[in-house]
C-alpha cells in the first residue's frame, strides 16, 4: 500500500491532538475524515479548528483562500463507518491499549488494507498490533501538542510493522513540514525517554536541601539557555501528568534506577498541588502569573576588584570565560595545572562530578569552590557556584567580585557533586547514548527530537560535543562513586567514544 500526498487521513478522536493532526492534514493538502463518537466532540474541534485558521489570517500568515479549502478538506463525523474510504488513519484517543486495539480492530474490518497509526505517546506498537489481522500495517505517528506549532513528529515501528510503510509515511509527514524521526517501539519512544533526568536531577538536588525551585530554575534557564526550568515545566505539564509518566516508564523498564519516580513529586501530586491548572504546585499561581519565580539565591560581590588571575590548564567548556576576562581588563596568567582559576587564596574548579569540600579534603585546603558549566558563559547572564563546607565567608563574595566586572551574577548553591547543570547535562546525555545504543534511534534523530520537541537549546550530542566525551563520562563515574547508585552508570557507547575520540560531529 503506498501512502503519499494523494492519500485520505482519517483521525479518530476529536480531541486536542485529533483535531490538531486534523488541521495539519488538511492544511496539507488531503482530505481528512476526523471521527469522534461523542456527542459534540467533532463540532467543537472544527469550530476551534476554525478560529485558530481566522488567527492565522488575521496575522498574514495564510490567505483566506487557504483557510476555506483547508475548512473544506476535513469532514467532521460520528460515524465510524465513514472512515471506510481512508489509506491512512491515526488514532488519538485515550492512552487505554485495550481500547486503542478495540477500535483497530473495528477499522480492519471497516477499512480493509489500511494503514492504523497510533498516536500513543508510551504504549508500545508492537503491543498494539498484536491481535490485527494485518499487524504489519500498524505504525506509531506520534505528534507534539500542540500539534499544528510543534515540529516534530516521531515515526515508530513495532517489531513487525512493514518498513515501506514507514519510509512512505516519514516522507508524506516530512512533506507537511514536520521534522520526522525513525523511532524504533520502546518505553518512552526517544522524547519521553531522554527528557526524565531533566525532571529527575532537579527533583533529587531540591529533596537533598541543595536548593530552592526558584533557584535550579534559573541555573537551568541562565546556565543552558532553556526556555524554561523542570519545576516551572512540570507546573506547565501537571504534576500528576509528569509522574504518571515518570512511573510508567519506571514499571516499564523494570524498575531500572534511572528511571525512579519522586517522593517530592508524588506528596505534590497526592496533594492536589499539581501545577497551572490548580492554582499552585512547585509556584503558586494568581490569575494565572507565576508567584516566587525571582526568589533566587544570589552572591552579594563584595568590593574587592580582582586585577589578576592565574588560570591552570584547560577549564573545558569554561575557557570561553578567558577571553571576557581579558576584555574587562583582568590580567590573565594561563600556565599548566590541572584546570582551575586561582586569585586571592581561592581555587575555582569547574564541576565534574565530585563536591568542591572534597577537592578541599585532597588538597588539604580550605578556600575551593565551583563553577557550573554554561552553554555559552558570554551570552549567559549569571553563573553558579558552590564553596566547600571548608571554606572561608570572603570566598562566595570574592568569587562573585571577579565575575561583576565580566557583568555577570553570581548565583549560589550548596555543595553538591556536579552542580546542576553539569549533572543535568551529563545525564541528558547519558540516556541519549542509551537510547541509540539500544537502538531506538541514531544521535541526529535524538538531537532533533529533543530540539524540536521539548525545545532544548540544543541536543544532547551537540552537549557532548561541546563539553567532551571524557568530561561527561568522569562526571558520571564521579556522580556514580560519591552515590553508590547505578542510576548514575555511564553508557558503554559513552565509554566506548571517549576511547576512539572525536566528536559526535565532525
Amino acid at each position: 500500500m503506498k501512502i503519499d500526498n494523494n492519500s485520505i487521513i482519517g483521525i479518530v478522536g476529536a480531541g486536542i491532538m485529533g483535531r490538531g493532526i486534523a488541521q495539519v492534514a488538511a492544511r496539507a493538502g488531503h482530505k481528512v475524515i476526523l471521527y469522534d463518537n461523542w456527542d459534540g466532540a467533532v463540532d467543537n474541534a472544527m469550530k476551534i479548528n476554525e478560529k485558530e485558521l481566522s488567527k492565522l489570517v488575521s496575522k498574514g500568515k495564510i490567505t483566506q483562500e487557504a483557510k476555506d479549502t483547508t475548512i473544506s478538506l476535513m469532514n467532521p463525523t460520528m460515524e465510524i463507518n465513514d472512515l471506510a474510504p481512508c489509506d491512512l488513519i491515526i488514532e488519538a484517543i485515550i492512552e487505554n491499549k485495550e481500547i486503542k486495539q478495540e477500535i483497530f480492530k473495528q477499522l480492519e474490518d471497516i477499512c480493509g488494507d489500511v494503514v492504523i497509526a497510533s498516536n500513543t505517546s508510551s504504549i508500545s506498537i508492537s503491543a498494539l498490533a498484536n491481535g490485527l489481522k494485518k499487524p504489519e500495517n500498524m505504525i506509531g505517528i506520534h505528534f507534539f501538542n500542540p500539534a499544528p506549532i510543534m515540529k516534530l513528529v516521531e515515526v515508530i515501528s513495532g517489531l513487525l510493522s512493514d518498513q515501506q510503510i514507514i519510509e512512505d509515511v516519514h516522507t508524506l509527514i516530512s512533506s507537511w513540514g514536520k521534522k520526522a524521526v525513525y523511532v524504533k517501539s520502546s518505553p518512552g519512544f526517544i522524547v519521553n525517554r531522554i527528557a526524565r533526568p531533566f525532571y529527575a536531577e532537579a527533583l533529587r538536588v531540591y529533596e537533598e536541601g541543595v536548593s530552592s525551585f526558584a533557584t535550579i530554575d534559573e541555573v537551568i534557564r541562565s546556565g543552558g539557555k532553556f526556555r524554561m526550568g523542570p519545576f516551572e515545566l512540570m507546573d506547565l505539564i501537571g504534576n500528576d501528568t509528569n509522574y504518571s509518566v515518570t512511573q510508567s516508564t519506571f514499571d516499564s523498564y523494570y524498575q531500572d534506577p534511572r528511571f525512579k519516580p519522586s517522593l517530592t513529586q508524588q506528596e505534590f501530586s497526592q496533594a492536589g498541588l499539581l501545577g497551572r491548572k490548580s492554582g499552585a504546585g512547585f509556584y503558586k499561581y494568581e490569575d494565572g502569573k507565576q508567584q516566587g519565580r525571582n526568589d533566587i539565591r544570589k552572591v552579594a560581590p563584595s568590593n574587592n576588584k580582582i586585577s589578576e588571575i592565574y588560570v591552570y590548564g584547560s577549564l573545558g567548556v569554561a575557557d570561553e570565560l578567558i577571553p571576557l576576562f581579558k576584555k574587562a581588563g583582568i590580567k590573565v596568567v594561563q600556565v599548566e595545572g590541572d584546570g582551575y582559576i586561582e586569585f586571592n587564596e581561592i581555587k575555582l574548579f569547574v564541576a565534574n562530578g565530585k563536591m568542591a569540600s572534597e577537592i578541599s579534603k585532597e588538597l588539604s585546603e580550605k578556600n575551593i569552590a565551583q563553577l557550573d558549566i554554561n552553554i555559552d558563559y558570554e551570552l549567559s547572564s549569571s553563573v553558579t557556584i558552590a564553596t566547600s563546607l571548608l571554606a572561608q565567608q570572603h570566598v562566595a563574595p570574592n568569587i562573585a567580585a571577579l565575575f561583576s566586572q565580566i557583568e555577570k551574577e553570581t548565583l549560589t548553591i550548596k555543595d553538591s557533586p556536579a552542580m546542576i547543570m553539569s549533572r543535568t547535562i551529563c545525564m541528558l546525555i547519558n540516556e541519549a547514548s542509551s537510547t541509540v545504543t539500544n537502538g531506538v534511534c541514531d544521535e541526529c534523530s535524538a538531537d532533533i527530537a529533543m530540539e524540536n520537541g521539548v525545545n532544548y537549546p540544543i541536543g544532547p550530542f551537540k552537549w557532548a560535543d561541546k563539553l567532551g566525551t571524557e568530561f561527561v563520562l568522569e562526571t558520571l563515574d564521579n556522580l556514580e562513586s560519591f552515590y553508590k547508585d547505578t542510576r548514575y552508570r555511564a553508557d558503554r557507547s559513552i565509554v566506548e567514544q571517549s576511547i576512539i575520540g572525536g566528536k559526535y560531529y565532525e
